[in-house]
Parts: C-alpha cells; sequence; structure tokens
C-alpha cells in the first residue's frame, strides 16, 4: 500500500479538459445520428459518419477525443501515488490515441473493394479499440495501489472488464447489427473515459478536504 500523496493542482485541469473532451465528442457522434437518417443506426459504423455531410465535425471530435485520452492518461499518471503508476498506461493510452488520430485521417471503405486508405482505417481502428480498452484496464487495476483511488477501484474495473468483453462479442461473433455493436463499445469506452475525468478534476479537491491542516487554516 502507497503512502498519502498529494496530487499536483494541474491533475484537476487535465481532468476537467479531458472530461470535455470526451463530452464534446459525445455530442458531435449523437447528433449526428440524427442529422444523417441516410444511414442506418442499427447497421452503419460510426467511421462512415468521417464521410459525406457534417464529416468535419466528427474529424474535429475524433482530434479531441485523442487529445483527451491523453491528457488524462497524463492526470491520472502524475495524479497516482508513484507506487501506483505504471508506464504501460502511458504508452497504451498514447498508441490508442494515435489509433483515434489515424482512423480520422485514413478514411474507410465504403463499398467491399478494400483500398489502401481502408486497411490503415481497419487497422488503426483495431489499435485504438485495444490499447484504449487494454490501458483501461491496468489502469483501473493499477488503482488499488492508491489509497485515493482505491474506493474507485470497483467501478473502473467493472465498467472496464464488460466493455472489453463486448467489444471482443462485436469484434468476433458477427451480431447482425455491427453499427449498434460498434457504438455501444464506443460508448461505454466515453463511459469510462468521462467517469475517471470526472474523479481526477476532483482529486485535488478531495485531497485537501481530507487533509485541512496542510492548507494553513
Amino acid at each position: 500500500m502507497c503512502a498519502k500523496y498529494t496530487p499536483p493542482r494541474y491533475c484537476c485541469w487535465l481532468g476537467r479538459f479531458s472530461l470535455l473532451g470526451v463530452l464534446f465528442f459525445f455530442a458531435v457522434s449523437a447528433v449526428l445520428q440524427l442529422l444523417r437518417p441516410d444511414y442506418s443506426f442499427m447497421g452503419t459504423p460510426l467511421s462512415f459518419y468521417l464521410l459525406g455531410p457534417y464529416n468535419g465535425w466528427l474529424h474535429i471530435a475524433f482530434y479531441i477525443l485523442a487529445a483527451a485520452i491523453v491528457l488524462l492518461a497524463i492526470g491520472c499518471y502524475a495524479g497516482s501515488a508513484p507506487g501506483a503508476r505504471t508506464a504501460a498506461t502511458l504508452v497504451s493510452f498514447i498508441l490508442g490515441a494515435t489509433g483515434v488520430v489515424v482512423t480520422a485521417l485514413s478514411p474507410t471503405d465504403i463499398n467491399s473493394r478494400l483500398t489502401m486508405h481502408g486497411t490503415i482505417h481497419i487497422l488503426a481502428a483495431a489499435l485504438a479499440f485495444i490499447a484504449t480498452s487494454v490501458a483501461m484496464l491496468i489502469q483501473s487495476w493499477r488503482f488499488r495501489h492508491d489509497p485515493a483511488w482505491q474506493p474507485r477501484f470497483r467501478a473502473a474495473m467493472e465498467l472496464a472488464l464488460f466493455e472489453f468483453i463486448v467489444l471482443w462479442v462485436y469484434a468476433l461473433a458477427h451480431i447482425p447489427a455491427p453499427g449498434f455493436m460498434e457504438k455501444l463499445t464506443i460508448v461505454l469506452i466515453l463511459l469510462w473515459l468521462g467517469l475517471v475525468s470526472w474523479w481526477l478534476q476532483r482529486r485535488d479537491g478531495h485531497a485537501e478536504r481530507r487533509n485541512p491542516g496542510d492548507s494553513g487554516r
């Protein structure tokens, strides 16, 4: 068990900016479901919305989400006691964010013919999903080693495990609703990212309330 640790003040701001980025991505993605009635909610993956009307908004949302993931990774690393940190989460989150950016930059194939940019898109999307999901699992597990984060361990771990299972059901089970399954996986990832961002942005305030004598009052 690690000794009591007071995180740097900038961690709460990293949490706030990360939360805003996650919410922006969710809002843009949700609104596009209404603005693009030509696409089936159940059958069309989100990456198809990167093409055609309003695609610029989703491109921006993808880049902001990637930045939010990196900010959260840094915040969780700096905001955890030294014994609870691991470079594996940083590397995995950064790989996931890189996958998000490349997914947006390399358009998907909208027909059956596989192209080079379509192949890159598929590989980048797989990297984004898998690396981010693995980072979520590792980070959730590391919460056990920090007394301040330990109460969050169970909720974070259960959500990360559920998302990981849904991801592999989506990837391997060939359920006849690929759009819905992909969007469900994305929503679960966003929920975990948003929840941990919320906890992170409150981390500094909670530390102060636990240690009122340290504030000089």
